[in-house]
């Protein structure tokens, strides 16, 4: 081959491999993609009743932060059972505890219509 033929092919490869290497065979063509106008989009978020779905998110808000203090705070009473329960005298004396007072627990229980 000439050395003109040689350029060719080493240019071709190289265009190639760049081509491949940069991704550009992957992304999308925004040319041919639906065309909205923009008048149409401004009157659908006119449409949208913000006070309500301010309420929406507030509500969800609401819910999610309970949900984690409620977490936080298990997690917390948790670790301090575990200390409480972690010494092995006081571990009994809480059992003598529940023992000496089942009875009674037990009666209360059915006395306001609660099953164990």
């Amino acid at each position: 081959m000439s050395s003109f033929e040689d350029q060719v092919k080493a240019a071709a490869e190289k265009a190639v491999l760049q081509f491949v290497g940069s991704g550009g065979w992957l992304l999308p063509n925004y040319e041919s993609r639906l065309k909205i106008p923009a008048e149409w989009i401004a009157d659908c978020w006119r449409l949208v009743d913000a006070e309500a779905l301010k309420r929406q998110i507030a509500a969800r808000l609401e819910a999610e932060l309970a949900d984690r203090m409620v977490n936080h705070m298990a997690a917390e009473l948790a670790t301090d059972i575990k200390q409480i329960l972690g010494v092995k005298e006081r571990r009994e004396m809480l059992r003598g505890l529940a023992r000496e007072h089942m009875d009674a627990v037990m009666t209360a229980g059915k006395t306001t219509g609660r099953s164990a």
